[in-house]
């Protein structure tokens, strides 16, 4: 019994120290007026399937159109990057976090019997976060979405409604600054991959 008291502590020390070596801070987040976008990806289909990556992370997988037609409207200057995950041949694609690995080994959540379920969202608006990561300043790009099925569902396995006390949402891409007159949408992401701001 103590052995397996020690294994539990050895795996939260584990786990803080890896979230701490990735966390940043997010600042308040900013509702962008740009309709075109909203107007466009509200024609997709609100609704996608629950999956889960091997290491336990728990998403809802939406139509990658949310990310290949809303980031070209965005007007922002500089360049927009996708997301890593959308990009990379290995990726998970447009998506909705639902739950952390780390919140499954805390809560001791060893099966999600939800899997390959479809669920469905309201795309709210479009916003704005900035990031503070390794000293550096990011802007993500995201699409809230209100999600109460999802919100459920977390409840149901004894966690808080949202992850991280944030609204759902999907993440379409990265701001990096440029010249103001340049308006460029780069597909091929070279960035550093990050946690999104759940």
């Amino acid at each position: 019994m103590l052995k397996s008291f020690i294994q539990k502590i050895f795996v939260i020390v584990i786990l803080t120290t890896s979230l701490s070596s990735h966390a940043f801070a997010a600042i308040d987040y900013q509702v962008e007026n740009q309709p075109q976008v909203i107007e466009t990806v509200v024609q997709f289909q609100q609704k996608g399937i629950l999956k889960q990556k091997d290491n336990g992370y728990l998403y809802v997988e939406v139509s990658k159109d949310f990310i290949a037609e809303a980031l070209p409207l965005i007007e922002a200057q500089g360049k927009i990057v996708p997301p890593r995950h959308y990009t990379s041949k290995k990726g998970i694609g447009a998506h909705i976090s639902v739950m952390y690995e780390n919140e499954q080994i805390l809560n001791e959540i060893w099966e999600i019997k939800e899997l390959g379920q479809e669920f469905t969202f309201t795309v709210m608006e479009l916003r704005t976060v900035k990031l503070n990561k390794d000293n550096k300043v990011k802007k993500l790009w995201l699409l809230a979405v209100t999600a109460p099925e999802l919100e459920k569902l977390r409840e149901s396995y004894g966690l808080s409604s949202k992850l991280k006390g944030h609204d759902f949402h999907i993440t379409i891409g990265t701001q990096i600054p440029g010249k103001p007159q340049v308006k460029e949408v780069i597909i091929h992401d070279e960035a550093e991959e990050f946690r999104e701001a759940a």
